[in-house]
């Protein structure tokens, strides 16, 4: 269903200047979902055709991503309201990602990395971007998780993404907001502390319910409970002499699409939705990454896949003319694992990304709440012998590595 606002009177001019075709028409537009129930909680996304007639007279249709606030009245938005996650993203795809992009061009490091803006309108907290599915981008599947072709793709993606922000912030501070500097664990911030309790909440009492897990971590988890938001904040805050990148924040599966080849390998990658964007050590959003989104044997390879992201972060600032601190590659790895912290608060999501049941909450609440609806999910999602290996293996490396020790 369209918003009635969104017409083709509204779109002609918005179109005539991305195309810069003073001329183009727009003679239709209609719409489809472009994602399915329980797929986002976070926008409204809707998929518009557009019949156009060019300035040199060719017809043509077009599609397009509207991405919408959600409204008011859903129970989420007021969390999302309070992290000002709708006007982060609009910054995002209006003034941060289009220069990130044109500095990257200007070096010769061109290829896509994520759609373009086509307008950001800020009365209706609506974003019209790039369809990337007409360049054959797709999804990869968030249950079967990734593998080694996709994780090297999706690390360069990064890599790419976080040398041209800390490039933005040395030669365009002027655009970056206070808001970017906002993440789920801000001290003066509240509304993912019931989030985050709430998931760790139904996390200890899936370990609860296995004797022997309960046996060698019930105890260390329910310590944790109450300092899981400080804890968080020491994850986020960054040293002077620490690497600080914009980091993409919702570093999963779902947030990258990629184009294959005739025989189904991936050749490229580029990232999507940018609402929790945020400057942080980019370790977070390695370990994020890592713990939901790659499958068992690519997570395995941890060490050599962080190497290859420092090689090619340092490859990619070399090629941007970068001047200013840049860790050696021991000193990387020391600032990775100490966020080792964020394997456990990332895991906290993984049942619910990859859940493949019947069972569907109406909205985000479900996975941290305790009502009925929320427990009655909960259970669902952690209903998965994939969930109790990888909790267990987390847990022990966690464990050995005093990460579950009162800090």
């Amino acid at each position: 269903m369209l918003p009635n606002w969104l017409t083709g009177e509204y779109l002609q001019p918005k179109l005539r200047a991305y195309y810069n075709d003073d001329q183009l028409k727009v003679l239709k537009v209609w719409s489809k979902p472009a994602t399915e129930k329980g797929q986002n909680y976070m926008s409204l996304m809707t998929r518009i055709h557009v019949d156009i007639q060019q300035g040199d007279g060719l017809f043509q249709n077009r599609t397009y991503i509207i991405k919408e606030a959600l409204s008011e009245g859903v129970p989420q938005a007021k969390v999302f309201l309070e992290y000002d996650v709708y006007n982060r993203e609009m910054d995002m795809y209006e003034f941060i990602l289009p220069k990130m992009n044109e500095l990257l061009q200007e070096v010769g490091l061109t290829g896509k990395f994520t759609a373009d803006t086509i307008f950001v309108d800020r009365e209706y907290s609506t974003m019209i971007l790039e369809d990337l599915a007409q360049y054959n981008y797709v999804n990869a599947d968030r249950v079967k998780q990734l593998d080694l072709a996709h994780t090297k793709l999706t690390l360069e993606v990064l890599a790419k993404f976080h040398a041209a922000s800390i490039i933005v912030k040395q030669r365009h501070p002027e655009l970056l907001t206070t808001t970017l500097y906002t993440h789920f664990f801000s001290r003066d911030k509240k509304g993912y502390t019931e989030v985050y309790k709430g998931v760790l909440s139904a996390f200890i009492r899936f370990i609860n319910g296995q004797p022997a897990l309960k046996k060698k971590y019930g105890n260390k988890l329910e310590k944790l409970q109450k300092n899981i938001m400080d804890y968080g904040a020491r994850t986020f805050e960054v040293g002077e002499q620490e690497l600080l990148t914009l980091n993409h924040g919702d570093c999963w599966t779902t947030n990258f699409m990629y184009q294959y080849d005739d025989a189904s390998n991936p050749q490229s990658a580029v990232a999507i939705d940018f609402q929790f964007s945020n400057f942080t050590s980019p370790a977070n959003d390695l370990h994020l990454f890592f713990t939901v989104s790659v499958r068992d044997e690519v997570q395995d390879k941890e060490p050599e896949l962080v190497e290859k992201y420092y090689s090619d972060l340092k490859r990619n600032l070399d090629t941007l003319s970068y001047k200013g601190i840049f860790p050696s590659l021991q000193e990387f790895q020391k600032q990775f694992e100490s966020r080792r912290f964020m394997c456990l608060l990332a895991h906290l999501f993984k049942p619910v990304i990859i859940y493949d049941g019947t069972e569907v909450s109406s909205d985000f609440s479900g996975v941290y709440k305790d009502t009925e609806e929320g427990i009655r999910f909960q259970k669902a999602i952690y209903a998965n012998e994939r969930v109790l290996k990888s909790a267990t293996k987390l847990l022990a490396m966690l464990d050995a590595k005093g990460v579950l020790d009162l800090q």
